[in-house]
């Protein structure tokens, strides 16, 4: 097993998340819902540490480590059981599944199936003609769920450290221009850099001068999907903090399911109480 990340246990995740985001400055990976905000350590090749709301100050001591299942999680679990380590029961969050079990001192720790590697895998395998129509349905879903939206919508912050929409379509950018980079490196058998998509601010631009660089970069985006090369045995592959080692194809398909994560939560902002002219 390897570390997959930490979880926090914490009673205001509003303050958490502005703690985390703007005094340690880690860099945000979503923040999804009133439970659950995840932040890299590090960097996008680090793990991760998730705070999660909880009743109290703490929920089984504090900080919680996760690790990784190697195989499934149910098989994993069946060879702790064999030697004697005793579940308290499960969870699910928005990347997997998680079995927690206490330590020999009591400690919390939880194991983590990661369903979304093997999800990467088999689209990474699809077509190029396949990964260019998943590329254009997200981009029709990103553009819907901000169709209407006014300059002062888009420029809406729910709390200090969060992302106004504008902040997440420049992550967008960021993230279709950032992956071709690291996959066009892949692909030619460079190690790619890696510091990319590490902006915890972006320089906002008017709503319509951010759309308009959204479609050129899904333009950009798919052209380059077209001549996308097959993944040969011994593919070049970069580490993911959260999903694990991934060659070209595998972070082209990242690429599509990292802005798809980004659009919902465009669309969770605003179906929010509180978002102006809801």
């Amino acid at each position: 097993m390897r570390i997959h990340g930490i979880e926090i246990p914490v009673v205001d995740l509003d303050r958490a998340y502005r703690f985390y985001a703007e005094v340690l400055e880690f860099p945000v990976v979503g923040r999804f819902g009133d439970g659950m905000a995840t932040f890299f350590l590090g960097d996008v090749h680090g793990g991760m540490v998730t705070l999660v709301k909880s009743p109290g100050a703490s929920d089984g001591g504090g900080p919680r480590l996760l690790l990784s299942a190697e195989g499934s999680l149910e098989e994993m679990r069946a060879k702790l059981q064999a030697k004697g380590v005793v579940f308290s029961g499960d969870d699910h969050n928005v990347f997997g599944p998680i079995a927690y079990f206490l330590d020999s001192e009591g400690n919390r720790l939880g194991l983590f199936d990661h369903q979304f590697l093997p999800r990467l895998q088999q689209q990474g395998r699809q077509s190029n003609a396949e990964l260019g129509a998943r590329l254009r349905e997200m981009e029709a879903r990103t553009f819907a769920a901000i169709e209407g939206l006014s300059e002062a919508q888009a420029a809406y912050r729910p709390a200090p450290a969060e992302w106004p929409i504008l902040g997440h379509l420049a992550h967008m950018v960021d993230t279709l221009e950032s992956c071709v980079i690291v996959a066009g490196d892949l692909a030619a058998g460079r190690q790619p850099p890696r510091d990319r998509l590490l902006e915890k601010e972006y320089a906002l631009a008017p709503l319509d001068g951010s759309t308009a660089r959204l479609r050129q970069a899904f333009a950009e985006a798919d052209a380059w999907l077209a001549g996308l090369p097959a993944a040969k045995d011994g593919a070049a592959m970069l580490a993911h903090g959260v999903f694990g080692q991934l060659n070209h194809r595998e972070w082209a398909a990242f690429m599509i399911f990292h802005v798809g994560m980004h659009t919902g939560q465009v669309k969770a902002m605003r179906d929010a109480a509180g978002f102006p002219g809801r």
